[in-house]
């Protein structure tokens, strides 16, 4: 007896593997046909809205917390300047989500996000968030 193998379809009236929806999809961009009003369509994966800025998100995450703290300690002299910062960030990032410490690692990592034109430009705008 044999076995349909993927995409062959099935043959015989059995099941052919998952198939999608038939019909299109709607062009608009919202899959659910509209269900989902603009103010609902803000809010990010974290469930605040605008979760882009980092000052809104500083008491949900403890990343964004301690960049903030890493922020202000740049601006009051902490830090010999934003490279150093940098590199404390990431070795933050590392040692609370992954629960590692490197300092190779780290130094590759925010080398390479310094390097980064867009991930620059972010890390300019952390480090200009500082109160």
């Amino acid at each position: 007896m044999a076995v349909g193998g993927v995409g062959r379809g099935g043959g015989k009236g059995r099941a052919g593997g998952a198939k999608g929806a038939s019909g299109k999809a709607p062009v608009g961009g919202s899959s659910f046909g509209g269900k989902v009003d603009k103010a609902e369509s803000l809010v990010g994966p974290s469930g605040l809205v605008g979760s882009s800025n980092v000052e809104s998100a500083k008491a949900a995450d403890p990343i964004a917390a301690q960049a903030m703290a890493i922020a202000k300690q740049l601006k009051n002299g902490g830090f010999k300047n934003k490279e150093e910062a940098t590199r404390h960030l990431v070795a933050e990032v590392l040692k609370e989500k992954l629960h590692m410490k490197s300092s190779t690692l780290s130094g590759k990592i925010a080398d390479a996000l310094q390097e980064d034109p867009r991930l620059n430009q972010v890390l300019e705008r952390l480090w200009s968030k500082a109160e």
